[in-house]
């Protein structure tokens, strides 16, 4: 009842696109650490804004169980950045052209931090090394993770349930009313 309430309340909602903002892709990437009650699975989202508003998102159960909520997080971030290299080589084959590094922002200091360096390898090298491929775009100038308020990150849409008011809130920050 409540999807068909849903729906029903958005009906006419539609995606708003601006001739004036630029075509470079900027991501948001967000994960729940251990929501699903039954297998302890987290949860990663992401949502692609291009031209002020959303071209691709996903939400999908992590296939392995997170230690912790960093890497809960950096996995989430390794499906975005893949995701990213694909939309910039994207772009590149059609000649369309955008910024380099490309943005994507997320809300977690620890998991960020971890893109960068690997300083206290010892707590993080149970991490599957498929992950790390994040560091490498990092330090290769491909992408750059930022820091967004948790109350700001827009994937946080895809990666729990939230009030009515916080859901109205990510909405119009993807231009969607």
């Amino acid at each position: 009842m409540h999807v068909v309430g849903y729906i029903r309340n958005t009906i006419d909602y539609s995606l708003t696109y601006s001739r004036d903002t630029d075509l470079s892709p900027v991501a948001f990437v967000d994960a729940d650490y251990g929501g699903c009650r039954d297998t302890h699975q987290s949860t990663s989202g992401y949502v692609f804004t291009m031209a002020g508003g959303p071209v691709t998102w996903s939400s999908k159960r992590q296939v392995t169980v997170a230690l912790s909520t960093v890497e809960a997080e950096y996995i989430a971030m390794s499906r975005c950045a893949q995701q990213m290299t694909w939309m910039q080589s994207w772009l590149d084959e059609v000649s369309i052209e955008h910024d380099m590094p490309g943005v994507i922002w997320g809300d977690n200091q620890g998991a960020t931090a971890l893109t960068e360096n690997t300083r206290d390898h010892s707590k993080v090298k149970h991490i599957d090394i498929r992950h790390h491929y994040i560091r490498e775009l990092v330090h290769s100038n491909v992408i750059l993770f930022e820091q967004v308020p948790s109350a700001d990150n827009a994937a946080d849409l895809f990666t729990k349930p939230l009030s009515r008011d916080h859901h109205h809130h990510l909405l119009s920050k993807l231009n969607i009313h």
